[in-house]
């Protein structure tokens, strides 16, 4: 090929790629589901790097330092201007001051928080270290509640179960005949009877199934077990090693039934053992005085499916644990995988949120929800990061949704730095995320908390100055 045909051949190309760039709207366009998109002429020959958010003053204070005891993590400190304030649907700033009242009383009564998320609260990320604020603030020692059932990492606990369970959860598919999950969103139900190996054709009779605990410290030795039998006769026995806790047998109800587990000692190790079709729920470490904050971490799911339960069972069972406060704080699973798929609205998550959100008003009626919303999450834009574009119109969704159902409302987002503040949380010299541009780490966890922890706190210290007027 001569030099020339060359020549023109690029300046075709050029002209053309010029062309399509022009005719492009920036925003770009979907073809059957698929956002395409074309860089400008600018980009192309004149890329300028993504300004990412300062935070050099997030970290007012680097730290160090071990754990004072199991319920205890060290205190981070944080730059004044990342306080973000609650937002109170109509403005009316007196929603909290039923819950602030409780938190007054916390040292006589128990007080419990309920904290619903994704894989951001994962392993009790976030939650433990508002959980450590509260109980030193207000007293309280003690984990709260553990799911039987999770597919989710739970912080210091390592599960064991016989074959024989059906285990269920709101992250599964839906099963429309099942409407019992419970208060942590997942239900163990105990497989017995005849089993036929497929291989040699042997029968056996299952007569129970079992679930162990490990726990990474021991944990108090008064515990309790949450479950229902509203089928057939079951029975639950319970040990500590070689020490049996509990053996009981259950009345056909279905209503929550508590089971004390007692120990002559810190308990290290619990194995239950069930008969019948007893549904397990959870296994609650409080005592019956202080804060306790849930962990109750939904790893891939937005929310969606606490509606699945039944409107008075979970009613019930928030009034026998006492459930005063409701944390949710879901988001960065809406956005699309590919990153280059910008939706035009989010107004199906807004709806569906809203779902949720009108659910637990419903059943649990005398319990504030506060609404947390998404923190930043990054796409790749040339050799660096941005704010994903879907990013803005899932926090307005969420906000409006907060709103329309009376909610209050936290801006995680703003709080850690707007507009690609992702990028300088991974990428500072200590990061405070993961690689990912998704989630937080465990360092990075106790700010988020810490920033929340403070919005809240503010608004306490002006419930306290109003009842001294």
């Amino acid at each position: 090929m001569k030099f020339r045909t060359i020549i023109f051949t690029l300046i075709a190309v050029l002209l053309s790629l010029t062309l399509v760039s022009i005719l492009i709207p920036a925003e770009g366009f979907d073809v059957f589901g698929i956002h395409f998109s074309f860089p400008s002429i600018k980009e192309t020959l004149f890329p300028t790097p993504t300004k990412y958010a300062n935070i050099d003053d997030l970290v007012a204070d680097e730290h160090g330092g071990d754990t004072k005891h199991e319920y205890e993590i060290a205190k981070v400190k944080i730059g004044d201007r990342y306080i973000s304030g609650l937002e109170y649907p109509k403005e009316d700033t007196t929603l909290l001051d039923s819950f602030f009242s409780s938190l007054q009383k916390a040292s006589k009564t128990k007080v419990r928080i309920l904290h619903y998320g994704d894989s951001q609260i994962e392993g009790d990320r976030i939650t433990s270290y508002i959980r450590s604020r509260l109980q030193g603030e207000f007293s309280g020692k003690g984990q709260g509640q553990m799911p039987l059932y999770s597919l989710s990492n739970i912080k210091g606990v390592t599960y064991r179960h016989s074959s024989n369970w059906f285990h269920k959860s709101i992250i599964n598919k839906r099963d429309k005949r099942y409407n019992r999950y419970g208060i942590m969103m997942t239900a163990c139900i105990p497989y017995v009877g005849t089993h036929v190996d497929t291989l040699t054709m042997d029968t056996t009779y299952i007569t129970s199934a079992w679930i162990e605990m490990d726990f990474a410290k021991p944990v108090a030795n008064q515990l309790h077990l949450y479950c229902s039998n509203p089928d057939k006769n079951s029975t639950i026995t319970i040990t500590s090693n070689s020490e049996t806790l509990v053996s009981k047998s259950l009345p056909i109800t279905s209503e929550i039934i508590d089971i004390p587990i007692s120990s002559s000692n810190p308990i290290k190790k619990l194995r239950i053992i069930a008969t019948g079709a007893v549904q397990l729920y959870s296994v609650d470490d409080s005592q019956d005085k202080g804060v306790y904050v849930d962990n109750i971490s939904l790893r891939g799911s937005s929310g969606w499916g606490i509606n699945w339960n039944d409107t008075q069972f979970i009613s019930d069972f928030a009034d026998l644990i006492d459930v005063d406060l409701i944390i949710m704080q879901f988001g960065v699973n809406a956005i699309p995988q590919e990153e280059d798929k910008v939706l035009k609205s989010y107004d199906f998550f807004r709806k569906e949120y809203s779902r949720q959100l009108a659910f637990l008003k419903k059943a649990v009626p005398n319990a504030q929800i506060i609404v947390i919303g998404s923190s930043d999450r990054s796409r790749r834009k040339g050799n660096g990061y941005e704010t994903n574009p879907n990013v803005p119109k899932l926090i307005q969704a969420q906000r409006q949704a907060a709103q329309e159902n009376n909610c209050i409302f936290w801006d995680l987002f703003a709080a850690m730095g707007g507009e690609n503040s992702m990028p300088s949380w991974v990428l500072r010299e200590k990061p405070l995320a993961n690689t990912d541009f998704i989630h937080f780490n465990a360092e990075g966890a106790k700010y988020v908390a810490e920033m929340f922890y403070q919005s809240f706190n503010i608004e306490y210290q002006k419930y306290l100055s109003r009842q001294k007027k």
